[in-house]
């Protein structure tokens, strides 16, 4: 068994880990206005000890840096993003989630 290592910039929250993976896969795949409004992804930390919901993520290569600067905070997307964010959180039965933002996910497992 080896080790994965990634490192992301992406814009979202975390929800419950214990979330149905099943359910979860069943919701994304049902964004009929996904690709006008943006889909919303998922991804987790280690074995599954944290669950994001995603709408924007780019990857950092090893040895390399990405700058989240005020103009990340400003995009006009990120309405939208919320928006989508939040209806998949309902869908998935997690209405009282975090305030989406920009995030560092580091993937170690």
């Amino acid at each position: 068994m080896g080790l994965y290592h990634s490192t992301y910039v992406a814009y979202g929250f975390e929800v419950p880990a214990t979330t149905d993976f099943e359910a979860l896969d069943q919701v994304l795949a049902d964004q009929p206005d996904g690709e006008r409004l943006g889909r919303v992804q998922h991804t987790y930390l280690g074995d599954f000890e944290h669950l994001f919901l995603v709408t924007e993520s780019t990857e950092i290569e090893a040895n390399d840096f990405a700058r989240i600067t005020a103009d990340d905070f400003t995009r006009y997307e990120i309405p939208v993003w919320n928006t989508v964010l939040h209806n998949m959180a309902v869908r998935l039965g997690h209405p009282m989630h975090p305030e989406p933002t920009w995030l560092v996910l580091h993937d170690h497992s």
